[in-house]
C-alpha cells in the first residue's frame, strides 16, 4: 500500500515520529508505550522579539559598491555589499534577527505498560490518523489521533482492553527566555507562556474519560479508565489579539463524530489528482521498503513518497502561513536555520508542485504571506538600493519585517521575482482572471518597478549589480561564503522572466500599456548567458574558477527547472544539461532539497533513468525510517520532500504555454499506470494512463478553449479544447 507509513517499534527520535497538522496547528506522534508523547506546535509560535526590527539606511553606498564591481575588484565588492547590504547574523560575529519558529510543548500521555509487546504504529496519508497500538499487561492499547481539519483542534483517544491508570501533562523544556505558568480547571489543564521581549501564548488540554479524572498543575491523573479522550488548542498574540480567542473547543465529543467530519474535509485538501503505479504497493513497514528499495527492489516506494509529499502539504499548508524549513513540525528552541522562510530555493521548493496537483488552497498561504511582506518589502528596497517596488531578503521570519540578517549570503535582490512567479505560475495554470487582476499583476508590477530603478546602463547594456548566484563562490573573493559580482546566470534569468511575465500580464489585462513596452525593451537589454569553455552555462557574468566546484546550489540552473528560459535542444539547453552533470560529478546534489532539485532537472531534461536514480538516493539516502527529509548531518527540512514530489511529477507530466508532455521521464521501474486530474499550464487538466512504458490513454480538458500541441515519445497530436468539454486523444 502507498497510502500508509507504519513501523513495528517505538521511537524517541522526533524525525521519526508521525506527523500531523491542520495548518495553524501541528504535532509530531512518537514515544514509548508508557509515554506517548505529542509535540506540538502552532504557525504563528515565533518568539518576537524582533518584530519591529528596521532596515539600514543603506542606499548612499550602493554606488561606491558598484564602482568596486565594475573595476572588477570583486574581494573589495563583496566586502562593501557585506558591510552595507547584509545585516548581522551570519558570519558577521553578531547576532541575527531572524526570529526562531517555536514548539508550543509536549502533552505526554503515560501508562503502566511494561512488558509490552506486538507494537505498531502508523499514518494514513488519505486520512491524516495516526494510530499507535500494543499489548501489554491492562490488555490492548489502542491510541489515535489527528489535527482536526474541520475544527482545528488535535484530538487524541486511547482505549484499554481493561481499566487502567494513566497521567496526561503539558510541559515545555525549561527555556531561560520564555516564562511558563499553569492551572487546573474543572476538565483540563492549561499553560501560559510569554517570551521576554516577544509574543505570549496558550495551551489548553481538555479531557473527558470514562474514569475519574482529577488535574492538579499541570497533570491530569486518570483512574480505571478504558477510553480517554484529549482535545487541545492552542492560541497565540501574534496578530495582536489575546491567546484565549483561539481556544475553541466542541460541545460534541463523540471521537468518531469528530474523526468523520475531520476526514471529510482533510480529503479536500489533497486535491482532485490521483496516481496509480502498477504493482508497485506493499504491506511490509516503510523502514524494510526503504531498505529494499536502496537494494534495487520496490520500486513502489517513491509512489509513497510522492503521496506522503502531498500529505505534508495538505496537513501543514492549510492555515494561514506557508511551510517553513521543517514545514510546521519542530521541537528545538534553537532549531537550524531558525526554521525560518529561506527564499533562494528552500520556500519555493516547497511549492513546486502544487500546481500540478491542484492544491490551490496550499499555494494560497505562500501568496498570503508574499502580500503580507510587500509594505516592509517597499520601505526596505527604499532604505537599503534607493528604489521603488519591493526588496525581500535571502531568509526571514512572518513579521513582514524586510531586514537582511545574514552577513556573507544576504546581499542579494533576486527573492522577490522568484516568489513572483509563483504568482504568474499559479494564473498559467488556473486562468483565474480575477486572481491575474487583483493579485499576481500588482505583485509582478511592484517587483518590476524595484528592476526598473536598480538596473543600470553599463557598457550598452542594462546591468545587475551587485549580484550572487546563491550560495555559491568564485575565486578572489576572500574567506567570505558567496561571492557578490555582477549579472549572474541567475539573476539575469529571474529578472528577463519577472519583466516579460508582468508585461504578458499588463497586456492580458489591457492595462500599463506603456509599462509593458518599458519592461519588455529592459528584458532585451540585459546580457545574454554565455557558455564556457568547457561548453557548460557560465554562472557568474563570464568564466571564472569556480571555488566549490560541487557546490550544492544549482542556482544558475533555474533557467532549466523550475524557470523555462531555455529552448528544449537548444545551445543553452545544452549548457545547462552540461554544467548539471559536471556538478554532480564532482559532488553536488549532497542534501536532500539539492538531490531533489537534481532529480527535478533531470527529469526536465528527459533523462528518465538518471532522474531515477537521484529520486533513489534522495530517499535512500536523504530520509528518516518515516521519510522525511534530511539535511546533513542529520536535520530534518521540508524542502527535499516537496521537491522529491516535484521530481516525480515532472516524470510524468511537463507543459509550456501551448505545449503538453505526457510521460517526458517515465522511469522502467515503472512501466504501467495511471494518472488523473494533473493540471497543466493554460488551464488544462489531464487523465492518462500508460502500459508497457507507452501512452495508451488520454483525455484533455481546459478552462477555456485552447489550441494544445500533446507530446509523448515519438507521437504528437494537435488538439483543440473547448472550455469545459473532455476530448479524448488516445
Amino acid at each position: 500500500m502507498n497510502d500508509r507509513i507504519w513501523m513495528g517499534e517505538p521511537t524517541e527520535t522526533y524525525m521519526e515520529g508521525l506527523p500531523v497538522g491542520n495548518g495553524r496547528l501541528a504535532a509530531m506522534l512518537l514515544g514509548r508505550p508508557e509515554r506517548a508523547r505529542i509535540a506540538l506546535n502552532h504557525e504563528w509560535l515565533w518568539r518576537g522579539e524582533h518584530r519591529f526590527r528596521e532596515a539600514p539606511d543603506a542606499a548612499a553606498h550602493l554606488k561606491e559598491t558598484r564602482d568596486a564591481l565594475d573595476a572588477g575588484d570583486f574581494l573589495a565588492g563583496t566586502r562593501l555589499a557585506n558591510e552595507h547590504f547584509a545585516g548581522g547574523g551570519g558570519i558577521s560575529g553578531t547576532p541575527g534577527r531572524v526570529d526562531p519558529y517555536q514548539p508550543v510543548g509536549d502533552a505526554t500521555v503515560s501508562l503502566r505498560a511494561g512488558g509490552a509487546r506486538n507494537y505498531t504504529r502508523s499514518l494514513d496519508l488519505k486520512t491524516g490518523v495516526a494510530e499507535t497500538a500494543f499489548s501489554c499487561g491492562c490488555g490492548r492499547v489502542a491510541q489515535r489521533a489527528f489535527a482536526s481539519a474541520a475544527e482545528g483542534f488535535i484530538a487524541f483517544r486511547m482505549k484499554t482492553e481493561r481499566p487502567a491508570d494513566a497521567a496526561v501533562s503539558l510541559r515545555r523544556v525549561p527555556d531561560p527566555l520564555c516564562r511558563i505558568g499553569h492551572s487546573a480547571e474543572p476538565d483540563g489543564i492549561r499553560m501560559r507562556g510569554e517570551f521576554t521581549g516577544g509574543v505570549r501564548f496558550e495551551a489548553a488540554l481538555r479531557a473527558r474519560s470514562d474514569g475519574i479524572l482529577e488535574a492538579r498543575g499541570d497533570t491530569i491523573h486518570i483512574l480505571g479508565a478504558t477510553e480517554t479522550v484529549l482535545l487541545i488548542q492552542i492560541g497565540t498574540s501574534a496578530k495582536g489579539s489575546p491567546p484565549e480567542i483561539e481556544l475553541a473547543f466542541p460541545e460534541d465529543w463523540d471521537f468518531e463524530a469528530m474523526l468523520a467530519r475531520h476526514a471529510s474535509a482533510f480529503a479536500g485538501r489533497l486535491g482532485g489528482a490521483t496516481l496509480r503505479i502498477g504493482g508497485s504497493g506493499s504491506e511490509r513497514p516503510t523502514g524494510e521498503r526503504i531498505a529494499e528499495f536502496r537494494a534495487g527492489r520496490d520500486p513502489g516506494v517513491p509512489h509513497l513518497y510522492f503521496e506522503y509529499g502531498r500529505y505534508l502539504m495538505a496537513s501543514g499548508s492549510s492555515g494561514e502561513l506557508p511551510l517553513n524549513l521543517q514545514g510546521k513540525w519542530n521541537e528545538d528552541l534553537n532549531p537550524p536555520w531558525d526554521s525560518d522562510y529561506h527564499l533562494d530555493v528552500n520556500l519555493q521548493m516547497a511549492y513546486w508542485f502544487a500546481e500540478t496537483l491542484g492544491l490551490g488552497g496550499a499555494a494560497e498561504t505562500l501568496f498570503n504571506l508574499a502580500e503580507r511582506f510587500v509594505p516592509g518589502g517597499r520601505e526596505a528596497a527604499a532604505r537599503l538600493y534607493g528604489c521603488r517596488g519591493i526588496w525581500l531578503p535571502i531568509q526571514t521570519d512572518v513579521w513582514g519585517r524586510m531586514t537582511p540578517e545574514s552577513y556573507g549570503w544576504a546581499a542579494w535582490i533576486g527573492a522577490a521575482p522568484w516568489i513572483a512567479q509563483h504568482f504568474y505560475r499559479h494564473w498559467e495554470y488556473t486562468r483565474d482572471a480575477g486572481f491575474l487582476r487583483d493579485r499576481c499583476y500588482p505583485f509582478l508590477k511592484e517587483v518590476a518597478a524595484f528592476y526598473e530603478d536598480y538596473l543600470y546602463e553599463f557598457g550598452g547594456r542594462l546591468r545587475i549589480a551587485p549580484s550572487q548566484s546563491p550560495e555559491n563562490r568564485f575565486e578572489g573573493t576572500g574567506e567570505f561564503p558567496v561571492s557578490i559580482g555582477v549579472d549572474s546566470a541567475m539573476d539575469l534569468q529571474l529578472a528577463a522572466e519577472l519583466l516579460l511575465s508582468a508585461a504578458e500580464a499588463a497586456e492580458r489585462l489591457g492595462v500599463d500599456g506603456e509599462l509593458a513596452a518599458k519592461w519588455r525593451g529592459m528584458a532585451g537589454r540585459l546580457k545574454p548567458l554565455s557558455v564556457d569553455s568547457a561548453g557548460r552555462l557560465n554562472e557568474w557574468d563570464e568564466e571564472r574558477p569556480e571555488a566549490e566546484p560541487g557546490h550544492r546550489h544549482l542556482s544558475h540552473l533555474y533557467g532549466l527547472y523550475p524557470g523555462q528560459a531555455f529552448e528544449r535542444g537548444s545551445a543553452l539547453w545544452r549548457a545547462a544539461e552540461r554544467s548539471l552533470d559536471d556538478r554532480i560529478a564532482k559532488g553536488g546534489g549532497h542534501t536532500g532539497w539539492s538531490r531533489s532539485w537534481v532529480a527535478c532537472l533531470m527529469a526536465r531534461l528527459g533523462r528518465a533513468e538518471a532522474a531515477w536514480e537521484h529520486l533513489t538516493a534522495l530517499i535512500a539516502d536523504f530520509a528518516t525510517i518515516a521519510l522525511l527529509d534530511l539535511h546533513p548531518p542529520r536535520i530534518f527540512q521540508i524542502d527535499g520532500n516537496m521537491g522529491g514530489t516535484a521530481a516525480i511529477c515532472e516524470l510524468l507530466i511537463q507543459s509550456r504555454p501551448g505545449e503538453l508532455r505526457l510521460l517526458p521521464a517515465l522511469p522502467k521501474a515503472w512501466p504501467e499506470g495511471e494518472a488523473r486530474g494533473f493540471r497543466a499550464r493554460d488551464g488544462g487538466r489531464a487523465d492518462f494512463r500508460w502500459a508497457g512504458g507507452e501512452l495508451t490513454g488520454c483525455a484533455l480538458r481546459a478552462a477555456g478553449d485552447l489550441e494544445l500541441t500533446v507530446i509523448s515519445g515519438d507521437r504528437s497530436w494537435r488538439v483543440a479544447l473547448i472550455a469545459g468539454r473532455e476530448t479524448i486523444i488516445l
